[in-house]
């Protein structure tokens, strides 16, 4: 069984609804950009929370990426999934903070895995595999996650943990269904092999 890959609790959003608010955003209705966030901005924030690694600057991302919509809703192409393309921003954001700060120590927080994110989101410790529910399992499990390269980290943390699809993942990170199954993979074994000489040392 695959690290995480939890069963999905949140209800999906519609196509057709989302594709409705962009026409009313272009449109120039404002409003429906506050019901694309109160739609999205939890889960854009847990994403970020996850791949920087600190909750304030997770914020700042999600209100980048919003800012960022807005002013770049024109843009999108209605062919593809409203969410693909909103959490591509997200991942791209995640990147620029990442690679303005790449001399500064990233550590992913003590909760960004063991909770769905900041704030008062509900907890998922039971939703992660048994063999890492111990506190100490779950200490070790950050910091290696933490310490991946960037490109499997991305990998790992949108498919393993937000369950996006190998498809969907494709098109947030701009790289092929392949691409994506070979960097989680590769992201599984190395965090199996860095856990095992960490549990048997």
């Amino acid at each position: 069984m695959p690290l995480f890959r939890t069963h999905r609790t949140l209800k999906e959003n519609t196509a057709d609804e989302d594709h409705a608010l962009v026409q009313r955003l272009r449109s120039g209705d404002d409003f429906a950009l506050n019901e694309i966030m109160q739609r999205y901005k939890d889960r854009v924030c847990r994403l970020a929370w996850r791949y920087v690694g600190n909750e304030d600057t997770a914020l700042d991302v999600t209100q980048e990426t919003f800012t960022k919509l807005y002013f770049n809703i024109d843009k999108y192409d209605s062919a593809y999934k409203f969410s693909t393309w909103l959490f591509q921003i997200a991942v791209n954001l995640c990147r620029d903070h990442l690679r303005k700060n790449k001399n500064h120590a990233r550590n992913i927080s003590p909760d960004a895995l063991n909770e769905t994110g900041p704030g008062d989101w509900q907890r998922s410790d039971e939703n992660i595999e048994a063999g890492f529910l111990a506190r100490q399992q779950l200490t070790l499990l950050r910091r290696e996650i933490d310490l991946l390269p960037d490109t499997l980290k991305e990998a790992f943390i949108l498919f393993a943990v937000e369950e996006k699809s190998q498809a969907e993942c494709a098109e947030i990170l701009n790289v092929s269904a392949k691409t994506v199954e070979t960097r989680v993979y590769r992201a599984r074994k190395t965090l199996s092999e860095k856990l095992q000489l960490s549990f048997e040392g």
